[in-house]
């Protein structure tokens, strides 16, 4: 009798976590921005940042996130003219609305440009920048699975009065993921976007598509490796660079992050940066 409780006990099991499964996810998907997911209950931080490449992962809704820039240095080179762009605190502000879609503000808080022609003096201006808008909704993911894909759409406003772009510019951004492991991501992007030359005063296409890879070497310790490349109707030539650097998981809800992009083609720019990701 006990054998024949035992065993009904253990074929009932799969059904039982499959139910429990179902369960959870479908009281999660009935959270909003006024119906907060509990703490106890949070997605794994999965910020934009690092790298190139954007996580197809929204915030989880009525939660509030920031992924900033603290630091970053480009440096960019055109035959005989020189730009090098120091950037201060460029935040981007989440706010989850269901559990499928955030919407977000990105601030270029702080901006000092440089540039300057070989036989030409240097110009400098100084000042906030742009205010960008977006809005990100997961078309393909659900906790737990290996697989995610999202769209994001973005303007850009040109409200920096020294710094930034003179008129609105747009963007679409298609990222998906996949989980092999765990410790082991692999992410694919395709960018999209319709930007100002201000120089010749005219728009111009950007495509950017990118491979990314990251990996868990511990609970603390975690590290990044990009590859992107870039086309546009402007220069119609490829430009290409590698981007790589670790990330540290300071908690379940803060990371820090730095590292570099090098530049794999000629006239690509070379960064530095310095970022940090934390929610509440």
């Amino acid at each position: 009798m006990k054998f024949c409780s035992l065993l009904l006990t253990t074929l009932a099991l799969p059904f039982w976590a499959a139910a429990q499964n179902q369960d959870s996810i479908t009281a999660k998907a009935g959270y909003n921005l006024f119906h907060p997911t509990p703490r106890t209950m949070l997605r794994e931080l999965r910020p934009d940042r690092p790298g190139y490449s954007e996580s197809p992962f929204t915030v989880d809704p009525g939660h509030f996130q920031v992924e900033s820039d603290l630091l970053r240095l480009v440096n960019k080179q055109e035959e005989q003219h020189h730009e090098r762009n120091f950037y201060l605190n460029h935040a981007l502000l989440k706010l989850g609305l269901t559990t499928r879609t955030d919407v977000q503000a990105e601030l270029d808080s702080y901006s000092i440009e440089k540039e300057w022609d070989d036989d030409q003096p240097q110009e400098k201006h100084q000042g906030f920048g742009d205010l960008t808008l977006r809005l990100k909704h997961t078309l393909l993911g659900e906790d737990g699975k290996p697989d995610a894909l999202a769209v994001i759409g973005f303007v850009r406003l040109p409200v920096g009065p020294a710094v930034g772009t003179s008129v609105t510019e747009y963007g679409l951004i298609v990222p998906y993921s996949h989980d092999f492991s765990k410790e082991f991501n692999v992410q694919l992007q395709l960018r999209s976007d319709l930007d100002y030359d201000r120089d010749e005063q005219q728009r111009y296409l950007m495509l950017a598509p990118s491979t990314a890879v990251d990996y868990e070497f511990s609970e603390f310790l975690s590290a990044f490796a990009e590859v992107v490349g870039q086309w546009n109707t402007r220069q119609n030539a490829w430009q290409a660079n590698f981007n790589v650097g670790p990330q540290l998981h300071l908690s379940d809800n803060v990371i820090l992050d730095f590292g570099t992009h090098l530049a794999l083609t000629k006239e690509t720019d070379h960064e530095y940066f310095l970022g940090i990701s934390f929610r509440r």
